[in-house]
């Protein structure tokens, strides 16, 4: 059976507050070409492309697929949560139960937001705020690329695209001004509800 293909969600904006239309027009190019590349992989690996059973971990044309396939997944599921959670984000906040779980874990919500823009300043690729299924509890971590630095067992609650294709159109190398203006148009609502089903799922993982 062929595997059905991903496309990309459209984008329901075209800018926000401190976020050109220029910016996520070319930045949306680049999730797109992250869903096609996925969707060619997979296309290639059912079309035995390459001998499965002269997969080695020092070269291989199976296992190189298999890396990019794990780096255009990550760049097409990161890419897709960011993009979403921008949407009509203006004036929203964080649910009580959210920011309870922040102050549990960090201190207070002022304290999360202070370690995680600190963890945008330091990444290479993403920050993300995670919910461990397996301690129930939000991390703070960074992602130096599409694939790299994801811990098993947690769930992402908010993702912070900090490469510089993200801002370099409209604040050059400056990143801390993106990051100002990213927490000026994030989706609250959306992120709390995502925060209560990694509740439910910590709840069914634990059983």
């Amino acid at each position: 059976m062929a595997r059905t293909k991903y496309t990309a969600v459209p984008l329901k904006y075209k800018e926000v507050e401190g976020i050109s239309a220029r910016t996520f027009s070319e930045h949306f190019k680049l999730y797109e070409g992250y869903v096609n590349k996925t969707n060619e992989i997979y296309e290639k690996i059912a079309n035995n492309f390459a001998d499965p059973s002269k997969s080695a971990g020092t070269y291989s044309e199976y296992g190189e697929a298999k890396r990019q396939l794990s780096f255009n997944l990550g760049g097409m599921w990161n890419h897709k949560l960011y993009f979403g959670d921008f949407e009509d984000g203006k004036g929203t906040k964080p649910s009580e139960n959210l920011v309870k779980a922040m102050t549990e874990d960090f201190g207070s919500f002022d304290k999360w937001k202070e370690d995680f823009v600190a963890t945008g300043m330091a990444a290479r690729g993403w920050a993300m705020l995670c919910y461990g299924l397996d301690d129930g509890h939000l991390h703070n971590v960074v992602l130096d690329a599409q694939n790299a630095g994801f811990p098993a067992t947690v769930v992402p609650v908010l993702l912070m695209d900090v490469y510089e294709h993200a801002y370099f159109i409209d604040y050059g190398t400056a990143r801390k001004p993106y990051v100002e203006a990213f927490f000026k148009n994030i989706n609250w609502d959306r992120i709390s509800k995502r925060y209560e089903k990694c509740t439910r799922m910590h709840r069914t993982w634990t059983e």
